[in-house]
């Protein structure tokens, strides 16, 4: 889900990224904690990759079941590059682009809605998101060794696995644009560095969405 500094220096919340420790399976982690939390998985760490109109790359770092989640991402569109981050902190947003001083803050109503579903509720939420954009339920799919839920319509085709979205190809006109999960890794230790505020950026308030 989720759910997107300036500033590459050293207050930023990741210079670097920390290799994950060891992987927990699923099982060992339980569905009883993720209960009004966005995600089905305690924590993780993905890696995607964007082709199409756009191309780059993002690295998500979550925690809490989703409570706490930052994207790094570094995208080209139109010829033009941007290098950002994007925190989430329960329902409070931060968004920042490496070359600016100054970033904008939100609140997301979505993550306090689906705080007040239970896990199974969580799936249906998303199902009405889609519905909206023309999308239906449409079976499952295995995608990265994951048995995801497809959510298919005339704009496009959606895989997702416990909330997190593992594959989005959407079409618009002539434009395509495609989102992919290229490395996965979950349950797994996450610095608690990326969900830091930095204290060098100065955000401005804008209206929830």
């Amino acid at each position: 889900m989720l759910i997107l500094s300036g500033c590459g220096q050293k207050k930023n919340p990741a210079a670097k990224e920390t290799k994950a420790e060891t992987e927990v399976s699923e099982t060992d982690i339980p569905d009883t904690d993720s209960k009004g939390k966005p995600l089905g998985v305690k924590s993780g760490i993905i890696e995607y990759s964007y082709s199409g109109d756009k191309t780059g790359k993002s690295t998500q770092y979550f925690d809490d079941y989703g409570m706490k989640s930052a994207v790094y991402a570094e995208i080209v569109q139109r010829g033009e590059e941007s290098k950002g981050w994007s925190l989430t902190l329960g329902e409070d947003q931060y968004m920042w682009d490496l070359n600016s001083s100054q970033g904008m803050k939100s609140k997301n109503p979505m993550v306090k809605q689906m705080m007040e579903l239970s896990g199974g509720d969580i799936l249906e939420y998303m199902a009405g998101m889609y519905e909206q954009m023309g999308m239906t339920k449409s079976g499952t799919e295995n995608f990265q060794g994951k048995e995801c839920t497809v959510f298919k319509g005339d704009m496009g085709k959606v895989l997702i696995w416990k909330g997190l979205m593992m594959m989005m190809e959407m079409k618009i006109g002539d434009m395509v644009s495609r989102q992919e999960v290229t490395s996965i890794k979950t349950n797994v230790k996450v610095d608690g560095k990326y969900f830091r505020i930095p204290d060098d950026i100065t955000f401005n308030e804008i209206p929830g969405f």
